[in-house]
């Protein structure tokens, strides 16, 4: 009877230990949540990014880009056996997804990582050459069988404006 006690006694420290572990986790996840941050710079040159990756070692990290989506990604997996044998077992996913601006091109984009954890992702911006101003002619064709095409839009001098059906 004494050895069940024991055993329920170390059992009932092994998921008091595991609880204040996964409370742990939960707490540093929040606070890396927290304090993850991200800054966009709009520059007339260049586009940049800056984001706190600092709970994710740079072997964790993957950045990429699907069109003109860029993704940032994290993922954390770490396995331990403690001296007692308890396992534990630690697993983080991270993930940003930013659009990318028209004039910037996806294979133009550096990126950094500084070793106090911020990721910079920069490119240059194109510089997309002015719209010239132009006339475009309006054509009329005849409708399906058709001899002459019906007005689609008139106004009366009443301020009316409408279909006409013929």
């Amino acid at each position: 009877m004494e050895r069940r006690r024991q055993r329920v006694t170390q059992a009932y420290q092994l998921l008091a230990q595991d609880m204040e572990r996964r409370a742990d986790l939960t707490r540093s996840s929040a606070a890396a949540d927290r304090n993850a941050s991200t800054t966009a710079k709009e520059g007339k040159e260049n586009f940049e990014l800056t984001l706190d990756v600092s709970s994710f070692s740079p072997e964790e990290l993957t950045v990429k880009t699907e069109g003109r989506r860029l993704i940032v990604s994290g993922k954390h997996d770490k396995k331990k056996e403690a001296e007692n044998g308890s396992y534990f077992h630690e697993y983080r996913e991270w993930r940003r997804e930013a659009e990318l601006p028209q004039d910037v091109h996806p294979e133009d984009i550096l990126c950094s990582l500084s070793t106090d954890g911020q990721l910079h992702l920069q490119a240059p911006r194109l510089a997309l050459p002015a719209a010239e101003e132009r006339t475009i002619p309006i054509t009329q064709s005849p409708g399906d069988g058709e001899e002459n095409p019906p007005e689609i839009q008139t106004s009366d001098p009443e301020g009316d404006s409408g279909l006409n059906s013929s």
